[in-house]
Order: C-alpha cells, then sequence, then structure tokens
C-alpha cells in the first residue's frame, strides 16, 4: 500500500460547511490542504466511515465551502475559488453549474460574475422553487438567481465579506457580516428588522461566519476568531454558549433535532457533535501533517531545489490566495536564484518552512525582502506563526509576530523580529506573505533562538 500524500482522498484538512442528513451521516466540506490540493465533499457515517465523496473530477475543487444535500439526492457545492456553484449527482456527474450563465461566459442577467461565493441554498419560495440563494462573498452581497441565472433578488448595502446567507420561513433574510462584526436580518425591501452587533468590551463579534434562526425565535451564531458558538435571544441575551480555550477558528454550527450543536473546527481539522452542556459527544477528525518538522532552518539560501522546482524544505502555501499567485526562482535579481512571488488579486500567497521551538524562548528571524509594485494596500513581510501538538494556529495570522510591512517599490532590505514561543507552541511556520497584487522577493532567511 503506498503511502498517503498530501491532499489525498477523505483526509480532512480544512471543514467549513457541515450538515448532518437525515440518514445520520454527516456531509463536510472541506477546503483541502494549504498547497491547494484535496479540496473535497465527504459524507460521513457516524462510525466514522466515508461514504461518499467529490471531489470536482478533471477540474477539481479549489477551496469548496459548502454542500447542501438537495431532495433529489444531488448536492449543491459552492466552489469558492473557482467562483462557480455546481449541482453534482450521486455518482459525481455535474448536472448543473454556474459557469454555463449567459452562453458559457458564468455572468449573471445583471452582467456581474460571481466572486468568491461561499454558500449556495435550494429554495422553496414564491418564484416557485427552483431558485438559488448565494453569498457572494467578494461582491459583498447576498443574491438569489434561478438555475438560468436570471437575478431575482440581492442584497449588497454596507456589508463587507458575508458568510452563510439563509432565507428565513417569513421570507426575509439572515446574513451573517463577517468583516462588519455583526449579523443582520433583512426584508425583501432590503430593510433591516434586526441586527445583533454588541460594541461593549469583551462581548463583540470577531468575524462571525454563521448565524441561524432557530423554531424558538433564537440565534445560534459561529463567532470564528472568538473561539465560540453562542445562542442568542431576540434581544440579545446569551443563553447558550461553547467556547474553547485555544483558537479553533470556528466555521459552521448546527442546532440538531437532539439539542446537540454540530461544529466545524477548521485548526483542528475536525467537526465535533457537543451537547448542550459542551461535552463532545461525537468526532471526526483523520488528518495528517505532511509537513516536515526541522530542528533548525533548513536551505535559508535557497540553494537546493526539490524536483518540483521549490527550495528544500519550503512549500508554498496558497489556500487563501483565492485562485490567483505564481512561483519562481528568479535568476535577474541577485547573484543567485532567489523565490519570487507572484499575486494578482486579495487574498494571501506566502512561501513557509516548519520548525521546532522550546515554549518560552525567544526567536530572531532575518531576512533580506525586495518588492516590486505592491499596489492598492498590498504589502510584503516576514512572519512566525507558532503551532500546537494539533497543527493548528496558536492565534490568528493577523495577530502573529511579524516584520516590517514592505509595500511599493522596495530594493533589497534587511528585515528582522523577536517573537517569544507561546507555552502551548511545538513549532513554527516561518513565512514570508505577499498579500494583494505586486511581486516579492526573499533571501538569506535566518532563524535561531535569541
Amino acid at each position: 500500500m503506498e503511502p498517503l500524500k498530501r491532499g489525498a482522498h477523505g483526509l480532512l484538512e480544512f471543514p467549513c460547511d457541515v450538515e448532518r442528513l437525515p440518514n445520520g451521516n454527516t456531509l463536510i466540506a472541506d477546503a483541502g490542504d494549504e498547497d491547494g490540493s484535496g479540496s473535497e465533499i465527504i459524507e460521513v457515517d457516524p462510525f466514522g466511515n466515508i461514504v461518499w465523496n467529490y471531489r470536482g473530477g478533471a477540474v477539481g475543487l479549489l477551496f469548496a465551502h459548502s454542500a447542501k444535500r438537495l431532495k433529489n439526492g444531488n448536492t449543491l457545492i459552492s466552489d469558492t475559488s473557482h467562483s462557480r456553484i455546481l449541482e453534482v449527482n450521486p455518482k459525481g456527474e455535474i448536472v448543473f453549474t454556474s459557469d454555463s450563465w449567459n452562453n458559457g461566459t458564468g455572468k449573471l442577467s445583471d452582467g456581474s460574475h460571481l466572486h468568491y461565493p461561499n454558500d449556495a441554498h435550494l429554495l422553496e419560495d414564491e418564484w416557485g422553487g427552483g431558485t438559488i440563494i448565494i453569498t457572494d462573498r467578494n461582491n459583498d452581497r447576498c443574491v438569489i438567481t434561478d438555475y438560468a441565472g436570471n437575478v431575482k433578488w440581492f442584497y449588497d448595502r454596507d456589508i463587507k465579506h458575508p458568510h452563510n446567507c439563509d432565507m428565513l420561513p417569513n421570507g426575509n433574510v439572515i446574513i451573517a457580516d463577517s468583516d462588519g462584526k455583526r449579523i443582520v436580518e433583512v426584508n425583501r425591501e432590503k430593510q433591516i428588522v434586526w441586527e445583533y452587533h454588541p460594541t461593549a468590551e469583551g462581548q463583540t463579534l470577531d468575524w462571525p461566519r454563521d448565524a441561524d434562526r432557530l423554531p424558538n425565535g433564537n440565534v445560534l451564531i459561529t463567532d470564528s476568531k472568538n473561539s465560540r458558538v453562542i445562542e442568542i435571544t431576540p434581544d440579545g441575551q446569551i443563553v447558550w454558549c461553547y467556547r474553547v480555550s485555544y483558537f479553533a477558528n470556528f466555521y459552521d454550527s448546527d442546532k440538531l433535532p437532539n439539542g446537540n450543536v454540530l461544529i466545524s473546527d477548521q485548526q483542528r481539522h475536525q467537526v465535533l457533535e457537543v451537547d448542550p452542556y459542551g461535552n463532545v459527544v461525537w468526532q471526526f477528525r483523520n488528518y495528517r501533517n505532511f509537513n516536515s518538522i526541522n530542528r533548525t532552518i533548513k536551505n535559508g539560501s535557497f540553494s537546493k531545489l526539490a524536483p518540483n522546482g521549490l527550495p528544500e524544505h519550503w512549500i508554498i502555501f496558497n489556500r487563501f490566495s483565492e485562485g490567483g499567485g505564481e512561483f519562481a526562482m528568479d535568476p535577474a535579481v541577485s547573484a543567485k536564484p532567489v523565490p519570487r512571488l507572484t499575486f494578482d488579486r486579495a487574498g494571501a500567497y506566502l512561501l513557509k518552512q516548519s520548525v521546532a521551538v522550546i515554549p518560552g524562548t525567544t526567536y530572531k528571524m532575518s531576512a533580506t525582502v525586495k518588492t516590486q509594485n505592491l499596489q492598492d494596500g498590498a504589502f510584503a513581510y516576514l512572519q512566525m506563526a507558532f503551532v500546537d501538538a494539533f497543527g493548528a494556529l496558536i492565534e490568528d495570522a493577523a495577530k502573529a509576530p511579524k516584520g516590517n510591512f514592505f509595500t511599493g517599490e522596495n530594493d533589497w532590505t534587511e528585515d528582522s523580529f523577536d517573537a517569544t514561543a507561546p507555552a502551548t507552541a511545538t513549532a513554527v511556520e516561518i513565512r514570508f506573505v505577499l498579500t494583494g497584487p505586486g511581486k516579492g522577493w526573499v533571501r538569506n532567511v535566518m532563524f535561531f533562538a535569541n
């Protein structure tokens, strides 16, 4: 038997949408591994056996965010980094794709194209069914369209990077306004009729990515960067909370008929079912970390190349590149070829290596950086992102220790910074990060205990 490889079938790497099916199985949308491989939809039985999966055929899924099992047995999928919606049958055959809209251009009737859709539901409504509500994240909107791409309704007022819009029984739409740090309910006239936006210290939401109106009128909210799931009353009182002590980055949560809550935990690569008392009563986790953790930094000069063209001991992390990014060893800017990252959109594209650390020890990272045409708020930087024994980030990457931000044009500039390994750290990801359009080069990376 061949050893498992990165992106292997069935390995749960970065769970997004989760759904408990009527047959007791659990449907999971897996965004895939760090290098963009392995995104798939998997159906898992109560014993953890994978009974069905779909990876997208010849094209493949790229950061799939949601999967909804339809009454006809098909599955509706948001294939996010391909900016499309798919419906596939149990055999894995595509029976619908939004790529077919407007003579194969993928454009909706309003002339727009989906841009990083993260959720899609089939509706049964006054339009006679056959309409889909889509959370069109990078267009900052929720849109309802039919299978032909005719826009029936949309909402795009003062929301930023929304997630998981749902149609409510009263015809309103509830939206997780993620970057707005709030939940809103809007009516068909596009008026906000209910909002949860606490602003008191210690009570604010931090990147909420799911909100479900429950039969009792309460709302279940997945408060991602606060690593908690809360249930609130209509007047905003918290009546239930499940919170963990680590940075979980929960994505989705569903209240089950038995009163338990199903949760996707992205950082620990698992799906949990917890009871009302916060006990984990079911878990699915089969993650394998394929990253070598070196005892000391290796190949910081980038002089040794692997057969795939990357420097030995380094990998490209493009899970959050939204389908973009290009890597090359550039011979034209230095005495010897050095890594060049080229990026043309929002998101993040980075080169990294994992090195073991000792908790409480202070480390120094240094390198020489060159940038070109970093525009529209784009920047490059060095970073130390500490991880625990689960391979999970100890804190949000946005808060992880960094060097200086390089923007615009910069000739070779040396940069260095220090950071202390947290108590739960087992390793650190040494990173060179590029966000937004432009180019960045790096050479002479060093990392050592200070």
